[in-house]
């Protein structure tokens, strides 16, 4: 039955009344608001199933109160695309904005729901939902993580190498090691390979290289008394070991393999024995900048510009950190870039091409910090001397070239001539179709 206590002609008693349902315009396209069928419907098409709230539901945004969808203007429709797989900004479809059911269709939203229709303010019956430009999408930041995994090489040709750059040399075995505790467990204290090893079971073994470096002397780590080795702060029970600097555990042993006097051991700690002395000065005290080669051509780490600076070219922008974000790899603690060796910067490259891009090389830089840590230390209000002693200082570095060859990229250049690849199926790449299938299922926020 119509209510009678509505003032004719409002907005109300058009939408509770007389039934006319809301309307929204899409990319110039009006759409019914049907919420009975849980859907907008275009008007005037029969063909077009129409945007499905139920298919779109993962991709309502909180923080908006509104929906965010990938639509095909030509179909009318939601069209969800794999953005992982994405290698170009696509040209079939729109990124749109919309409010939600609620704020579309009170009335309809209450009647659906079963709640009171009494004292409904119906401020509008037709919207219009805002077009977002890409920049306003995680879009490009996708297609940009889709080109930087191509340049990565190919798994048969990754070496593994430590990531630090500490000095290891044989267990010495001509003298009894001296042990340290931990918690009450006796650890062999091993100098040599800058490890320790539980005294009753030598294979359970904390390195060095798992050690946190506290900000002058010494280490910690999360411990475990249960496992008697590493964990993380979450396991319960867990305790922070607090262990001195190696000089102090064993300072014969840091004397005869750094080839000093037990004399002057005393005097010293694992930042002077660990760390190059000269380079430090150099860079610290006396203002030198390290510097990398590339592919022949030598660059000034320049961090507090955050850049490599081509030396002797002024009219090169250099590489600049910030642009390279998405190229790089927290595992390795690289970027792997294309760089262009004509202009000594870093150059974007397309995965359409139908050729390996012949101005453009692959080379893989190490991180800021590896490269310049006395620099992030002065930007990070740190002390200067503050955690060298694992990955140390250098002066110079080199840059490592990846032939085209060696990257996944190369295969996909094969795949856009229409050439079929024979590779067998990698471990990695199965869990990033899994986790793909995954996200698609989930549905891919744009």
């Amino acid at each position: 039955m119509p209510n009678t206590n509505i003032e004719p002609g409002s907005l109300l008693d058009l939408r509770l009344n007389k039934g006319i349902l809301p309307t929204i315009d899409i990319a110039g396209h009006t759409f019914y608001v049907d919420l009975r069928m849980n859907k907008l419907r275009p008007k005037d098409d029969f063909i077009s199933k129409g945007i499905d709230f139920t298919e779109i539901k993962d991709y309502y945004d909180r923080d908006r109160r509104a929906f965010v969808i990938p639509y095909n203007p030509t179909k009318r429709e939601f069209q969800q695309d794999d953005v992982s797989k994405m290698t170009e900004l696509p040209t079939d479809i729109i990124i749109v904005q919309f409010p939600n059911q609620y704020e579309l269709d009170i009335v309809g939203w209450n009647r659906k729901h079963d709640n009171s229709l009494t004292d409904q303010d119906v401020k509008q019956m037709h919207f219009e939902a805002r077009t977002l430009p890409w920049i306003d999408t995680n879009v490009i930041e996708h297609i940009k993580r889709n080109v930087a995994e191509q340049l990565q090489p190919k798994e048969e040709y990754i070496v593994n190498q430590p990531k630090d750059n500490l000095y290891k040399i044989p267990t010495d075995t001509q003298r009894g090691l001296p042990t340290h505790k931990v918690f009450g467990t006796e650890f062999i204290v091993d100098v040599n390979q800058l490890e320790l090893r539980e005294k009753a079971n030598p294979k359970n073994v904390i390195s060095l290289s798992d050690m946190e470096e506290k900000a002058v002397q010494g280490y910690r780590l999360w411990y475990s008394p249960n496992t008697k080795g590493l964990t993380t702060y979450a396991e319960p029970g867990v305790k922070l070991a607090e262990i001195p600097d190696f000089v102090k555990l064993d300072p014969i042993g840091m004397a005869k393999k750094h080839n000093i006097s037990e004399d002057k051991i005393d005097a010293m700690d694992d930042f002077k024995l660990m760390v190059d002395q000269d380079a430090f000065d150099k860079i610290a005290y006396k203002g030198i900048i390290p510097t990398i080669d590339i592919a022949g051509h030598t660059f000034y780490i320049d961090l507090f510009n955050d850049k490599l600076h081509p030396k002797d070219d002024i009219w090169s922008r250099g590489i600049i950190f910030s642009e390279l974000k998405h190229y790089y790899s927290y595992k390795d603690d690289t970027y792997t870039i294309p760089y262009n060796q004509g202009t000594h910067t870093f150059q974007e490259v397309s995965l359409n091409v139908k050729e390996i891009p012949k101005d453009l090389i692959v080379v893989q830089i190490p991180g800021k910090r590896t490269l310049d840590p006395i620099g992030q230390n002065k930007t990070s209000d740190l002390n200067t001397s503050d955690y060298l002693k694992k990955n140390g200082v250098q002066l110079q570095f080199e840059a490592k070239v990846i032939p085209w060859h060696q990257t996944r990229f190369a295969e996909t250049v094969k795949r856009n001539n229409g050439q079929e690849i024979k590779t067998e199926q990698k471990k990695s790449t199965s869990t990033k179709q899994e986790e793909s299938e995954f996200s698609k299922r989930k549905g891919r926020r744009m």
